[in-house]
């Protein structure tokens, strides 16, 4: 698949995706009671201050609404770094880049070859991002409700439906697939207002493993055009 403009949009529900998966390692909670929506997402937001840096592979899986029975997948790494950073690493079936530097989205095919550069999506992105710093609040952002985890075919512990407060927002909502044992986010799911859902499943995660800054920046190859979004 060719890179297009339209590709913030994806790194969007990328970055949606991200605002609990530094969830991901931490203390076990030993509650006896069955926590409310409101607790399940006040401990995954606890773990984000003592996260400094995240790693994991990921599988992604689109399923488009016209498409019925269709999915796409892609597999790779991701990483996060205090700061806004974050670097998208695809695999397969083809090679691509999603880096932020923490002021622009780079977009990088090398089979395309090409590059786009973004700008217009900057504030939304730092917005998402403030998640990973332990600077934004997801019940700020989100409607929080808690679903019958049975439902959704998940039985390792709960689903939160997180619904944005934001009226324009591209997404019509989020699934968070939290595990029971010790709240960490093993999976997320963005649905948008046409029906296609984008899901990420996460694993081999590895925290605070002193990420260096320079995974984060970009520097298009010599020859490889760039293309600027507008500007801000």
């Amino acid at each position: 698949m060719k890179t297009e403009c339209s590709k913030p949009l994806l790194a969007m529900a990328l970055l949606v995706t991200a605002t609990a998966v530094l969830g991901s390692a931490g203390a076990v909670y030993a509650d006896e009671a069955e926590p409310t929506a409101s607790q399940i997402v006040d401990k995954v937001q606890d773990f984000y201050a003592g996260v400094d840096d995240y790693k994991a592979a990921f599988v992604q899986t689109t399923a488009h609404k016209m498409f019925s029975g269709r999915l796409e997948r892609g597999y790779g790494t991701l990483m996060f770094k205090k700061g806004g950073l974050m670097r998208w690493e695809y695999e397969r079936p083809d090679i691509k880049y999603f880096i932020y530097d923490g002021s622009f989205l780079w977009i990088y095919e090398p089979e395309v070859p090409q590059a786009f550069k973004g700008a217009a999506d900057t504030e939304r992105l730092r917005r998402a991002l403030a998640f990973l710093t332990g600077e934004g609040k997801i019940k700020d952002v989100y409607k929080v409700k808690k679903v019958k985890a049975e439902r959704y075919g998940f039985t390792e512990g709960f689903v939160l439906k997180l619904k944005p407060k934001q009226k324009n927002s591209p997404f019509k909502h989020v699934e968070l697939y939290v595990n029971k044992k010790d709240y960490h986010v093993v999976r997320s799911v963005v649905v948008d207002h046409d029906g296609n859902r984008n899901r990420l499943d996460f694993s081999n995660v590895k925290t605070n493993n002193g990420l260096a800054a320079g995974l984060f920046e970009f520097t298009p190859p010599k020859g490889v055009p760039v293309i600027e979004g507008p500007a801000q």
